[in-house]
């Protein structure tokens, strides 16, 4: 084997081994995440593929060749596995024990040759790397960027297979390994992806993690709603680019205490999470629902008028009252109380605009509660 075939082998096989090291850790700071898991033994098992392909008499029939292209079937399975997890698919352990198995018959039936098992253990590794590439390139409506860069990983070495593909169809050897320069090219394609597969696995999982904070920042875990700080956020923008003018709507569940006392907390929090559905029903995709309180919800309506908003309000008062929630003695029911401003009134700051819609919902408390109170704003 030439000294930059050898090097290439183990320029590949010491960043293997490098990258599970940085999963290994990426493991123990997450072991919730089980993709980690699936990423770690794919590398280990690839690096041992490659030290055993340097070990391998490039002629004749070799035990050792056999298990390095099992191995290395067996860790792009691995990796295809990972990529389906971090995707949230189903991975099941057929997608690695199935290709393995197969490679495993290739070199086990007896006539085939050299070059057939060498086309079809590629075929397999192409199908594999193309499936790894389309699984990270379905998911990319979630906005992370790494994304793109493990599609081109994968597009990449996939690219590189196929083209061994056609080397074993066109026939014309005796090694299981090539030794040429086709093979010096498939290595630095190698590289290209086992580093950027590698980089762009760790910065994705990072970039995910990231996202999650952010919007776990913006979110009730109860109700999924976002919370009093993505409201404000949503309002000054409204207040800043809603040229049409806009509606503020404030909610709050009429006599909640008692609904506590009465059947418990856990009552009280279905309670809460009904309002947050039936809100969420009746408002349009670029209406914006958030709980900014106890029982306190508020929408932000914009593009609509001081009518619209209040009927819109009021469907939701009245789908509340009609709704039954689940508890002791056949269920309970409850109302809300809402105040609605809007932007034509004057009102042209955070604080004003819930200073009106806050005297628009005391006006219905104030009335009876179970009503909509309407602010001049």
């Amino acid at each position: 084997m030439s000294a930059s075939i050898s090097t290439l082998f183990e320029a590949n096989a010491v960043i293997l081994l490098v990258f599970a090291l940085a999963f290994f850790s990426a493991w123990r700071g997450q072991r919730s995440a089980i993709y980690w898991t699936s990423w770690l033994l794919a590398n280990l098992v690839l690096a041992t593929a490659l030290i055993l392909f340097m070990a391998a008499p490039l002629q004749g029939d070799s035990a050792v060749m056999a298990l390095a292209n099992c191995l290395l079937v067996a860790g792009f399975g691995l990796r295809w596995r990972a990529a389906r997890q971090f995707g949230g698919r189903r991975a099941p352990l057929l997608s690695i024990a199935g290709p393995t198995a197969f490679a495993v018959a290739l070199f086990l039936l007896p006539g085939l040759g050299p070059a057939k098992v060498f086309m079809a253990v590629n075929v397999v590794l192409t199908a594999q790397t193309a499936a790894i590439a389309w699984d990270f390139w379905r998911d990319r409506g979630d906005g992370l960027p790494s994304r793109y860069g493990l599609v081109l990983a994968y597009a990449a070495i996939s690219a590189s297979f196929a083209v061994r593909v056609g080397q074993g169809m066109a026939g014309g050897f005796t090694s299981y390994l090539p030794h040429d320069a086709l093979l010096q090219g498939h290595l630095l394609v190698g590289l290209f992806h086992t580093v950027a597969s590698g980089a762009f696995a760790l910065s994705i999982a990072y970039e995910r993690r990231t996202a999650e904070l952010s919007q776990a920042a913006l979110c009730d875990p109860l109700t999924g709603l976002g919370n009093r700080r993505a409201f404000e956020t949503r309002l000054r923008e409204c207040l800043a680019t809603e040229g049409g003018g806009f509606a503020v709507a404030l909610f709050d569940i009429d006599h909640f205490k008692g609904v506590n006392d009465r059947f418990g907390h856990a009552a009280g929090d279905d309670a809460l999470r009904a309002c947050a559905e039936t809100l969420l029903r009746n408002v349009r995709a670029t209406d914006l629902v958030a709980r900014i309180g106890g029982e306190e919800f508020a929408i932000i309506l914009p593009g609509v008028g001081a009518d619209g908003a209040l009927e819109l309000t009021e469907n939701i008062r009245r789908a509340m009252q009609a709704r039954r929630i689940a508890g002791p003695g056949g269920g309970f029911a409850i109302t809300l109380s809402a105040g609605i401003a809007h932007s034509s009134g004057g009102a042209r700051t955070l604080d004003a605009l819930l200073r009106c819609a806050d005297e628009g919902l005391y006006q219905a408390k104030a009335g009876g509660r179970n009503r909509v109170g309407l602010s001049a704003a």
